[in-house]
């Protein structure tokens, strides 16, 4: 009786683990919603967002002309995937993806670096931002 119950959890772990190795490879701890805010007079124009990474890979980001996000420009969705300190993201219907370097400053606070120059990025230098946890 014994083996067959330890039999059974082993049968069921490795349909379990072959049902995950197929999902994106998401840093559990950038899940959730975050916002952020580039410099006013920084060498990037100035936006503000709101970024949702979502446990199956997916994420969404709103930019704003304002500070207060009052003034909605566009929202962009897409893949991402984040391990050892660079999360990729990749837009819906844009070839390259964007690679950003990342910190964990806290659990409410994450420090970005993008190191990868993308000719069809708004912001040709390369920036760093602060994002910030929305708590709901």
């Amino acid at each position: 009786m014994h083996r067959g119950i330890t039999f059974t959890l082993i049968i069921l772990t490795t349909a379990l683990s072959a049902c995950t190795s197929n999902s994106p490879s998401t840093d559990p701890s950038l899940v959730g919603s975050w916002q952020g805010m580039r410099e006013e007079h920084g060498k990037c124009q100035f936006l503000s967002w709101n970024t949702n990474f979502e446990t199956n890979g997916r994420f969404s980001i709103t930019f704003f002309r304002d500070a207060q996000r009052t003034q909605p420009i566009q929202t962009e969705r897409g893949s991402w995937s984040a391990a050892n300190g660079k999360n990729e993201m990749k837009t819906d219907g844009v070839r390259t993806p964007e690679i950003y370097e990342y910190k964990i400053l806290d659990g409410n606070t994450i420090h970005y670096v993008n190191t990868v120059t993308d000719p069809t990025a708004d912001c040709q230098e390369d920036y760093a931002f602060t994002e910030h946890r929305i708590r709901n």
